[in-house]
C-alpha cells in the first residue's frame, strides 16, 4: 500500500509548500488540470510578445506575399497569425526557443518543467483526421510517417477524415501526445486530391528536412486548403494553366538545386530557401529550368553560401547544358534581388 501523504509533508506537485496549504484537497487529475493552465499561461506569454516591431519591419515582404496569396481564402487578421507562426515556429524558432527556456526556469512545478523541455522544437503537421476517442483524435501526418494523438480541445469539432495543419507542442506525459498550439487551418472535405498534392510535393523535396520543407512550402500548404475550402467561382482554364505551370517550373528548379547539391556532396546554408524566395517573387522567365538553377548554383557561391564548391563558372554551365552567360544573369538577378531585400 502507498505510504499517504501526511498535512505537513511537502506537496507532492513540487510547489515547496505544505500539502495542507497547497493541494491537500486535489487528486492528481486536478494537479494535472493547474499543470495544464500554466503550460496555456506559456502559450500566452509567447503571443503577448510577438510579434517583435522590428521582426515585422524585417519581414514586411513577407507580410505582403502572404496577404496577396492568401487573401482570396482567409480573413486579414488569420492570415498575419499565420504568417507569425511562421516567422516564430519555422523561419527563426530561436526566440520561442529562448521563452520556452525561461518559462521553464522559472516554473515551480516539475510536471511544469518536465513538458516544456520537450516543447523547445514545435510539431507543424498536415494531420488527417483517422479515428477519434472520447476527446483525443489519432493523427496521421500526410508530410510525414509519424502518427500523433491529439487531445481535441472544448471549442473544437473535428470528424473521421477531415485534416488540418498547424502547429503543435509535444505532450511527454503519453506517448505521441501533441498538444495544439495555435490556430489551425481546416481541410473539412478531406479532399483525396489536396492531400495526394501535398504528399507528392513532399516526396519531391525530400532531400530536404521537415523544417526547410515548411520554409518553402507552408504558404503553398495554406493556399492549398483555402482554395478547396472556399466558396469561389471557378477560374479560368488559362489561369488554372498558368498557376500550374508556374508551381512546376519553381518545383523543376528547386529539384535540380537540391540534386546537384546531393550529387556533389556540397552542405547549403540556406541557398534553397532564398532560391525560393526569388522564384515566388520575380517569376523569371526562363527558356528551360536548369537555367535558373544554374544561375542559382553560381549565386550561392557568390553569396558565401556555398563555402565548399569551388569549381568555375564553366563547370556549372556544362553540367547544366547551359551557357556561362546564361549562368551568369540569373546569378546576378538573384544576388540584386536579395540585396534589394536586405536594405529594404
Amino acid at each position: 500500500m502507498a505510504e499517504q501523504i501526511r498535512r505537513n509533508d511537502p506537496c507532492p506537485c513540487g510547489s515547496g509548500k505544505k500539502y495542507k496549504k497547497c493541494h491537500g484537497l486535489l487528486n492528481q487529475t486536478n494537479i494535472n488540470q493547474l499543470i495544464d493552465e500554466e503550460l496555456e499561461q506559456v502559450i500566452g506569454r509567447f503571443y503577448s510578445l510577438v510579434p517583435v516591431p522590428g521582426h515585422v519591419k524585417q519581414n514586411a515582404q513577407l507580410f505582403v506575399e502572404w496577404e496577396r496569396r492568401l487573401s482570396p481564402y482567409y480573413d486579414r487578421e488569420t492570415i498575419h497569425s499565420q504568417a507569425v507562426d511562421y516567422m516564430y515556429l519555422i523561419q527563426e524558432p530561436e526566440f520561442w526557443s529562448m521563452h520556452v527556456r525561461n518559462s521553464s526556469e522559472k516554473a515551480v512545478r516539475p510536471g511544469v518543467q518536465d513538458v516544456l523541455s520537450g516543447w523547445e522544437q514545435p510539431v507543424s503537421l498536415f494531420g488527417v483526421v483517422e479515428s477519434i476517442n472520447e476527446s483525443a483524435a489519432q493523427l496521421r501526418d500526410v508530410l510525414g510517417s509519424g502518427s500523433y494523438t491529439l487531445d481535441i480541445p472544448k471549442d473544437m469539432e473535428l470528424s473521421v477524415g477531415e485534416a488540418l495543419f498547424g502547429h503543435f507542442l509535444m505532450d511527454n506525459r503519453k506517448e505521441d501526445r501533441v498538444m495544439l498550439m495555435n490556430g489551425l487551418a481546416f481541410l473539412e472535405s478531406g479532399n483525396p486530391d489536396v492531400l495526394h498534392a501535398a504528399e507528392q510535393l513532399r516526396k519531391k523535396k525530400h532531400h530536404l528536412n521537415q523544417r526547410e520543407f515548411l520554409k518553402l512550402y507552408s504558404v503553398d500548404l495554406y493556399e492549398m486548403i483555402g482554395r478547396d475550402e472556399a466558396i469561389l467561382p471557378p477560374i479560368s482554364d488559362d489561369e488554372d494553366k498558368k498557376r500550374t505551370d508556374k508551381v512546376e517550373e519553381e518545383s523543376d528548379v528547386l529539384s535540380l538545386v537540391g540534386q546537384f547539391l546531393s550529387e556533389n556532396e556540397v552542405e547549403s546554408t540556406g541557398l534553397e530557401e532564398k532560391t525560393g524566395r526569388f522564384l515566388e517573387q520575380v517569376n523569371p522567365k526562363a527558356r528551360k529550368p536548369e537555367g535558373v538553377a544554374a544561375g542559382a548554383i553560381r549565386f550561392g557561391q557568390m553569396a558565401g553560401l556555398l563555402e565548399e564548391l569551388d569549381i568555375p563558372k564553366t563547370r556549372i554551365a556544362e553540367h547544366f547544358d547551359v551557357s556561362p552567360s546564361t549562368v551568369q544573369k540569373y546569378a546576378d538577378d538573384m544576388l540584386k534581388f536579395h540585396r534589394v531585400k536586405a536594405e529594404a
